[in-house]
């Protein structure tokens, strides 16, 4: 979201109008589900997508010719056959498109919701349905989830930003540095922990957000993992991985995966339960991490885990079952 916001900053400083495209309903089925955005200003997109096709061309083509009504309007859009003849599409469902005008008085709104993003804490956007401005709300849930909500006489499209936390990645061989490009180009806060200071450094990782040289036997005063958090584990070797799983099992992260073999895994629980953890804890773990797509090389197992973490991200938001 911050890029949306950063494009309509950058149109704002050049005292430029522009709307904000975002799909805030939808039946059946659609290119994007509700939450997909896309910043249109006078000569076309500028950013961001609701997912292509005649859809996104004819939201565009709407888009440009309203700039000049500078004012907020809802269109739904039909993708049935009933409806082809609009836009020729037959996904069967329908999209509706809340477009937020947004013109250079609202400079300072879309900074300060700037600020906000870049705290990476949890927050709310708010966008009105017709009338009245845009707004960013920090914390905690105020609403039960993302959709059409009332505030203070307003309706609101409301959408929660920065409910996951960071995933930490233990290990910072091969296998990290191909991982945490991919993570964070889909929105994942990465954090890299090794015990080698060649294999901790920030230029390896493009995207972390912190790389830290630990010791893998004493991680608690390292790192504190929340419920909000996920963990991977790429160690070199299963005595490594066993200290990272005695610590990590005893946080409240809300994934833990381990990438390695079923014999290493096997040998590893076996060590783990001698120590007294039960199964119950031990089943947390996800190993081998990542969806069974036949990949080999780091860089296709580094797609395999982000495929994995898709889901699971998806899951906590309601959008698949696990």
């Amino acid at each position: 979201m911050e890029k949306i916001f950063l494009a309509i900053e950058e149109q704002l400083k050049m005292g430029k109008p522009c709307l904000l495209a975002t799909i805030i309903a939808s039946t059946g089925s659609t290119p994007r589900s509700s939450g997909a955005y896309m910043v249109v200003g006078e000569a076309g997109r500028i950013c961001g997508t609701i997912g292509g096709g005649s859809l996104e061309y004819n939201v565009i083509l709407q888009g440009q010719e309203q700039i000049t009504q500078q004012k907020n309007f809802i269109y739904e859009y039909t993708l049935t056959m009933e409806g082809s003849a609009e836009l020729g599409m037959i996904c069967g469902g329908t999209c509706t498109i809340l477009y937020q005008y947004l013109s250079t008085d609202d400079l300072p709104l879309i900074q300060d919701a700037l600020g906000i993003m870049e705290s990476k804490e949890q927050y709310w956007l708010l966008l009105p349905v017709l009338e009245g401005k845009l707004q960013i709300l920090q914390g905690a849930s105020e609403f039960e989830r993302n959709g059409l909500v009332e505030r203070k006489g307003t309706q609101y499209y409301a959408e929660r930003f920065n409910f996951d936390g960071k995933v930490y990645i233990f290990g910072g061989g091969h296998l990290a540095q191909e991982v945490v490009p991919v993570l964070s180009h889909l929105g994942f806060r990465c954090v890299v922990l090794d015990d080698r200071e060649e294999f901790s450094k920030p230029e390896l990782f493009n995207g972390a957000e912190e790389v830290l040289c630990v010791d893998f036997k004493d991680l608690a005063s390292a790192v504190q993992i929340t419920e909000r958090d996920y963990v991977a584990v790429m160690t070199r070797g299963h005595l490594h991985d066993a200290d990272v799983e005695r610590f990590v099992l005893k946080t409240p992260a809300h994934y833990i995966g381990v990438v390695g073999s079923r014999r290493k895994a096997k040998l590893t629980r076996e060590t783990l339960r001698g120590e007294g953890f039960s199964d119950e804890q031990l089943d947390r773990i996800i190993t081998p991490i990542g969806l069974e797509i036949g990949s080999e090389t780091p860089a296709e197992i580094a797609i395999s885990i982000a495929a994995q973490f898709i889901q699971v991200r998806a899951a906590r938001y309601g959008k698949v079952s696990n």
